[in-house]
């Protein structure tokens, strides 16, 4: 921190414009995957769900890598790939108890209603081949490539026209929408403002992606044990 204030996060070189065309780029190649797999599925095809994840997420570097690093000819260092001191992740971790907290009662005041925060995942590692493959792609590829995409390129780009308060609460939503789920969206959006935070005190990404890989690693780990029958299905 500088005088006090949350300075710490560089700016970078591209525009809220080009995070609304990198938006819009991610959502066309997201609805071609989708085509290719209608016409994947049509012709007696399967595709692995764990490919689904490796591969879907991976398409986010396209438009990331488009807006930033080429157009600018900046380094992945502009995306907040850098240095940081050991006590973000400290802070992280209170506040993603406070997080799982806040998910606690989220859940049970779900669970009273019939609905629960996301689907069972659980399935999904008894029918692909490569369970290693998503147990990695989830925990550890994803949480990398989302939050360069949402972190490093969205919410830096959008600080060059809100403050970052704005901006974090911008790229938190977006973050959320992109998992799809409704019920999804309140812990999601928690999680992307922590994320930002992170980003902003730190002038690193490096906190948030270690916070979102141990996010991803727990429920992926604990969707694994159940799929295994190690531990009873809640």
């Amino acid at each position: 921190m500088e005088n006090g204030s949350l300075t710490k996060a560089p700016t970078v070189p591209w525009t809220p414009r080009d995070v609304f065309w990198g938006l819009m780029a991610s959502l066309l190649l997201v609805l071609v995957l989708l085509i290719i797999g209608v016409i994947v599925e049509q012709l007696n095809f399967s595709i692995d769900s764990s490919l689904v994840v490796v591969l879907g997420t991976s398409l986010l570097l396209l438009p990331l890598w488009y807006f930033t690093v080429f157009k600018y000819n900046v380094s992945w260092g502009a995306l907040g790939l850098r240095r940081f001191q050991p006590q973000a992740v400290g802070l992280g971790c209170g506040l993603m108890l406070l997080s799982m907290l806040f998910n606690l009662i989220y859940a049970a005041i779900l669970g009273m209603y019939g609905y629960q925060i996301q689907p069972d995942i659980a399935p999904l590692f008894n029918e692909t081949q490569f369970p290693l493959l998503l147990l990695v792609g989830g925990a550890f590829i994803a949480p990398i490539i989302e939050e360069l995409f949402f972190r490093g390129f969205v919410f830096a780009g959008l600080r060059k026209r809100w403050d970052w308060k704005k901006a974090a609460m911008g790229s938190a939503i977006l973050f959320a929408l992109a998992h799809v789920v409704p019920t999804s969206i309140p812990p999601i959006f928690i999680l992307g403002v922590i994320f930002a935070f992170l980003y902003q005190i730190s002038g690193s990404i490096w906190p948030a992606i270690i916070m979102h890989m141990l996010t991803n690693a727990i429920a992926l780990s604990a969707a694994y044990a159940i799929s295994q029958g190690w531990i009873p299905a809640p």
